[in-house]
């Protein structure tokens, strides 16, 4: 092959690799963008989790203040403002290891009053039986503003496994590491309650109604 052939080839193969270089940079940036959105919704997370049995799960947006709520996959998932938050509850075994509470507005505390002894039903339904005593279960459970289905819960770990394992450790740090999102969530849901004045947070904020059930209801 002379000199001038070989230059010939060395061009198409420049060129070639340079189109399939910028097909390469296009569509995916658009397609990555599209995957990362929660099915259903237009929502990009900056965090996301789906319980270890596929049936609950959540996510966040710290820059747009809004979290979902991941249900089963027949069920769609519940996009809230941090405005929703009443609590987060980090529990194992049916024992609350951390939990956190909205402190405003007043309203918010009134709700957490009244649906308290529902909370601790729930949670002591996770207590291990005798038969269950090598069971180990850890759950977030996700307090809303919402009078129709208040609590979220997402699992962790639900199985037999020991406590101090890895697979229980990793499970925990997991949890624990949610606790503190919405923990700090929860923080700037106060702190926005607090700079718009309780006194009109008290007259328009009314718990929320699933829309799905109030239209089941109807």
């Amino acid at each position: 092959m002379d000199f001038t052939m070989m230059f010939v080839v060395l061009l198409v193969c420049l060129a070639f690799g340079a189109i399939m270089l910028t097909v390469s940079m296009g569509p995916p940036t658009k397609n990555k963008k599209e995957e990362s959105r929660v099915q259903g919704t237009s929502f990009i997370p900056s965090q996301m989790f789906m319980s270890t049995d596929g049936h609950g799960g959540i996510a966040v947006n710290e820059q747009n203040l809004k979290i979902c709520l991941l249900q089963t996959p027949t069920v769609p998932p519940r996009l809230l403002p941090i405005s929703s938050l009443v609590g987060s509850f980090l529990v194992k075994n049916g024992e609350v290891l951390n939990k956190t509470l909205r402190t405003a507005p007043k309203s918010f505390i009134s709700f957490q009053e009244l649906l308290h002894p529902n909370a601790e039903r729930l949670i002591k339904s996770w207590q291990n039986s005798p038969s269950q005593k090598d069971n180990q279960r850890i759950d977030l459970m996700v307090w809303i503003h919402d009078e129709d289905e208040p609590f979220h819960v997402v699992n962790f770990l639900n199985m037999e496994t020991k406590e101090g394992g890895i697979l229980f450790e990793k499970s925990i740090d997991t949890a624990t590491h949610w606790h503190k999102v919405l923990n700090g969530l929860i923080l700037q849901a106060d702190q926005l309650a607090r700079f718009q004045g309780e006194s009109n947070q008290d007259d328009t904020e009314q718990p929320t109604k699933n829309p799905a059930l109030t239209s089941a209801a109807s």
